[in-house]
C-alpha cells in the first residue's frame, strides 16, 4: 500500500476514536460555531468520492450529499438535515477506503494528469497531488474541527 493510502487509513482509525463516544442526536449541535459532526462526515465522505471520481472511479455516497455539504451553503443545526450517525460513519469510511483502493490501483499516467476540481490548479497541478491532499491533508484539517468540536462539546481528550 502507498504512503498516501497508509496514512488516510491510519486517519480514519483517528476518527474513528473521535466519532467512538459522540451521542447520534449531538450531531448538529455547534459549540462555540463549530461544524457540526454530520456536516463534517458528509463533507469529507463527499471530498473522497471527488477523489475516486478524479481517479477514475465512481463515488459511494448519497447523491444529494454533494449538495448538503456544500462548503458556499450555510451549515445546518438542524437534526433532521442529517442522516444517522451509523449511516455518516459507514459513508465516510467506505468512501475513503474505495478512494485509496482507486489511489493504489492508479497507473503512472492517471496520476500525471492534471486535475481539473476547479481548486488549487496551480498549488497541485496532478491528480497524485490532488489526490494526496484529499486524501490526508484535508482529512486531517477537518478531524482537528471535528476533534476540536468534541473538546467543545465537553469530551475529554483521547490521548
Amino acid at each position: 500500500m502507498s504512503a498516501i493510502g497508509l496514512n488516510c487509513l491510519a486517519s480514519l482509525n483517528y476518527a474513528q476514536q473521535i466519532l467512538s463516544d459522540l451521542p447520534c442526536e449531538s450531531f448538529a449541535e455547534r459549540p462555540a460555531g463549530l461544524n457540526p459532526p454530520g456536516w463534517l462526515l458528509m463533507h469529507l465522505a463527499t471530498a473522497a468520492d471527488y477523489t475516486s471520481k478524479m481517479l477514475g472511479g465512481s463515488g459511494v455516497c448519497p447523491a444529494d450529499w454533494n449538495e448538503r455539504a456544500d462548503t458556499k451553503k450555510p451549515v445546518s443545526d438542524q437534526r433532521a438535515d442529517y442522516p444517522s450517525k451509523e449511516e455518516l460513519v459507514q459513508y465516510f469510511q467506505q468512501s475513503y477506503r474505495h478512494a485509496v483502493e482507486l489511489f493504489d490501483q492508479a497507473t503512472p499516467e492517471q496520476l500525471a494528469a492534471p486535475q481539473k476540481l476547479g481548486f488549487f490548479e496551480q498549488e497541485l497541478p496532478t491528480v497524485a497531488d490532488m489526490a494526496g491532499f484529499l486524501l490526508v491533508a484535508h482529512l486531517n484539517i477537518h478531524l482537528g474541527q471535528l476533534s476540536a468540536w468534541r473538546r467543545a462539546s465537553g469530551k475529554g481528550p483521547l490521548f
